[in-house]
């Protein structure tokens, strides 16, 4: 289970909250503005990414999460920092309980489970003689092989045990494990059995790359066609894209987001090089699967069938994004004052048009510059709004006429700029042979009134989230090991803190941007606040210390201090340290390398440009000089969770 904090940088967009603070403009995938922790009005140095949801300045080198910015910027410390992003977010923070730390332990356990079940459908499709007829499948509907390894596609044998069996005595999984992954039901008589049998199966993935459910495809007669795991502790169908964690650069690359509606749609664009697509699982689009793609995009195509459901399924699906869009409230003022309240939109939705009887997956396959070409060509949400809504009336007949502008009316009333609002009020009336005043007049009968509940006209965190959820902690990561062991550890921390030092010495370009230090390896706000208020106080009896701090910081650093056995050799503990400091100065620098590449792809000027190639050069070699470590035997390399 996520952790507040993570749930909160879910909730919270950096670009609009920094935004807030600081005018930004866009440059590539990143925005610049003057850094507000330092005076220099000159030139802008402050850089906010959204893809990683962070901050730097290359003048003064601040830099971190939203936490880091609002600490910062109001001088506050950690706690007030979490409970003002909290309230923004509509998050409600409590203490952890016991039935909190057994959920997160249930969530790392069905995380593994469905782990070793991806790597066993996998090996079947692919090696066992079982696979022969989802292979020629696969074959049929021309997946590459590469692409069923991308998608770790694999296959559910026809028989009743064949999973439940691999799982418990293979891998020692209970079966009340299995079931609870949503992987095997129980019979009040015969006991466990598989829930996929004699399916193609598709894991299902979170935006992490982890393995949180499954969808199979049924070979022959077999009714459903398409079966998805149940609704878990992991999964909600809801809330979930198949294929949006290999989406995701795609999509804040193109800005732009293509909604389709099968498994094999978005493996079909993948494949084709179209990599910004995704689909909801067997669901229509929630005003959840809107806030997932917002982030990443401005644009957001919807893929649907051409028949009479699609178009209905389109409709719904339009509406759920637009709902579920967050935007500016608009005052519509009149000469007698503010008459209602409109919301700008931070999206854009349009409507792509398939060819009748064809699917996404059968246009990329016979013409993908046909596909490029409906993507180029696709209608604004209210033209497919007027054409869809109107394509069942007689528009030559009074009542048609009538019956059209009750429809478009209430939805042209929702459009926060006047002149769009004024281009699809005089479409309709040019398609109806109308007066405009005629729908002027509908639409202000139909058009919102309430009032926003704060005078800035910003949504605030209460109507972004009407129920808040409780929050707890999330499972272990390498930065969480590395903490907890130079905490419990001097010599650990010495080790450290000395490597860091020496790896970054001879890179002196990549010193304004790398901090090389221990804080700097550090991206979870109760992290780097925990980390920040040891070295203040520098506490020799750690597991007192920790028990002074507030709340928050209290139970994580519980947490940190009581993962891993004690290990009483001082090299095993250092060792460990170390390789953990390693994985995380890669995954630092390959960040590093990412928005240099970026930034020398949008640089206009020669100088600013070679720059940029010499950092790259040396930021380059850094990484090379950064042994790959050998796995830790106490901590477990993350990587090796997402990709069995």
């Amino acid at each position: 289970m996520s952790s507040v904090t993570e749930q909160i940088k879910e909730k919270i967009d950096i670009i609009d909250l920094i935004g807030a603070y600081v005018p930004l403009r866009k440059t590539g995938r990143s925005f610049i503005g003057f850094c507000p922790f330092h005076d220099n009005k000159r030139t802008p140095a402050f850089h906010v990414y959204p893809d990683t949801q962070s901050f730097h300045c290359y003048g003064c080198k601040a830099s971190g999460t939203v936490f880091d910015f609002v600490m910062q910027r109001e001088g506050i410390e950690f706690r007030d920092a979490l409970e003002q992003l909290a309230r923004r977010a509509g998050i409600e923070l409590r203490e952890r309980t016991d039935e909190d730390e057994q959920i997160d332990q249930q969530r790392t356990r069905m995380l593994e489970v469905n782990a070793a079940a991806a790597a066993f459908f996998h090996h079947m499709l692919v090696r066992s003689a079982h696979g022969a007829e989802a292979r020629e499948y696969v074959v049929s509907r021309a997946i590459s092989d590469e692409t069923v390894g991308v998608f770790q596609l694999g296959y559910a044998p026809n028989d009743w045990q064949a999973l439940l069996n691999y799982l418990t005595n293979r891998r020692s999984f209970s079966a009340d494990e299995i079931e609870a992954a949503g992987l095997a039901i129980r019979h009040e008589t015969r006991g466990y059995y598989d829930r996929f049998r004699h399916r193609l199966i598709f894991p299902i993935r979170n935006t992490k790359g982890e393995v949180i459910a499954f969808g199979g495809r049924a070979f022959g007669d077999t009714q459903p066609k398409y079966l998805n795991s149940p609704q878990t502790l992991l999964f909600d169908k809801g809330k979930t894209l198949y294929g949006l964690d290999l989406a995701r650069d795609a999509i804040r690359t193109t800005d732009a987001a293509v909604i389709v509606e099968g498994y094999v749609d978005v493996i079909m664009a993948h494949q084709g090089g179209f990599r910004n697509v995704v689909a909801p699982l067997g669901t229509a689009l929630t005003p959840d699967h809107a806030a997932l793609v917002k982030k990443l995009a401005h644009t957001i195509y919807l893929a649907l069938d051409a028949d009479a459901a699609g178009v209905r399924a389109t409709l719904k699906g339009a509406q759920a994004l637009q709902e579920g869009a967050d935007g500016e409230l608009i005052a519509i003022a009149t000469p007698h004052g503010i008459a209602g309240w409109q919301r700008r939109h931070d999206i854009e939705i349009k409507i792509l048009e398939l060819p009748q009887g064809k699917d996404p997956d059968q246009v990329i396959q016979a013409d993908p510059d046909l596909w490029r070409r409906l993507v180029a060509q696709a209608l604004p949400a209210m033209e497919f709004y007027l054409r869809a809504l109107t394509s069942d009336l007689d528009l030559q007949s009074g009542r048609g006429k009538a019956q059209a502008v009750e429809r478009l009316a209430p939805l042209f009333a929702q459009i926060a700029s006047p002149v769009e609002q004024a281009h699809y009020v005089q479409l309709l009336a040019r398609t109806i042979s109308v007066e405009e005043p005629v729908i002027m007049r509908a639409m202000q009968g139909g058009k919102p009134s309430a009032a926003p509940a704060v005078a800035s006209g910003r949504r605030t965190a209460a109507s972004r989230s009407a129920a808040p959820r409780s929050v707890t902690g999330n499972a272990q990561t390498q930065e969480d090991a590395l903490l907890g062991l130079v905490l419990r550890y001097p010599a650990a921390r010495t080790a450290v803190e000395e490597k860091l030092r020496s790896d970054l010495g001879p890179y002196a370009l990549l010193q304004p941007l790398i901090e090389g230090t221990l804080n700097g390896l550090l991206t979870r706000p109760e992290n780097r606040a925990l980390w920040k208020a040891w070295l203040e106080q520098q506490p020799a009896d750690i597991a007192a210390w920790i028990e002074t701090c507030d709340e928050v910081l209290r139970d994580h650093g519980r947490d940190l201090l009581q993962r891993g056995p004690p290990q009483p050799q001082a090299y095993r503990y250092v060792n460990d340290a170390l390789e953990c400091a390693t994985i995380l100065q890669r995954h630092t620098a390959r960040r590093w390398n990412r928005r240099l590449s970026e930034q020398l792809s949008t640089a206009e000027q020669e100088t600013e440009r070679a720059e940029l190639l010499e950092q790259i050069i040396e930021l380059r070699q850094y990484i090379d000089s950064l042994a790959t470590p050998r796995r830790s035997s106490t901590y477990a390399d993350l990587h090796t969770l997402h990709s069995v």
